[in-house]
């Protein structure tokens, strides 16, 4: 009996791998790199957490400040984005840090939720119990 490969014009290895999976997509398993995402994900909460740290205590410093509109700073936008005026944007820069940093962690933080929801019920409920252990 002659066996006729459907993939016999892909090079054999990923590209075959790939046309494959592209025929029929419910039989690829990729690897879920699951504790390198949850490591990732803590790496960003502790960078958020000390960005939102140096910001309270950047506010506070600005709040009390006489020096050009500093003290608006926690009131006026305008005023904070335009904070190069009085020489120091050490308060707006770290918003802008915050709203990349911010970004990433919301959009891989969604990403993640997603890709545990897909997960079988069963296998979902071994996940938590492995990870409430």
């Amino acid at each position: 009996m002659v066996s006729i490969d459907p993939f016999h014009n892909a090079v054999t290895g990923y590209p075959k791998l790939a046309a494959k999976i592209a025929v029929q997509p419910e039989a690829a398993i990729y690897r879920r790199f699951g504790a390198l995402n949850a490591q990732n994900l803590l790496y960003l909460q502790a960078e958020l957490v000390d960005l939102e740290e140096r910001l309270k205590e950047q506010q506070d410093l600005d709040n009390n400040d006489s020096t050009g509109r500093k003290s608006e700073y926690s009131r006026n936008w305008f005023s904070l984005q335009d904070s190069g005026v009085d020489g120091d944007t050490e308060q707006l820069d770290l918003v802008m840090k915050i709203r990349e940093v911010l970004k990433e962690y919301t959009a891989f933080n969604v990403l993640l939720s997603v890709c545990l929801m897909g997960l079988a019920g069963a296998k979902r409920a071994e996940v938590f119990a492995i990870t409430a252990a």
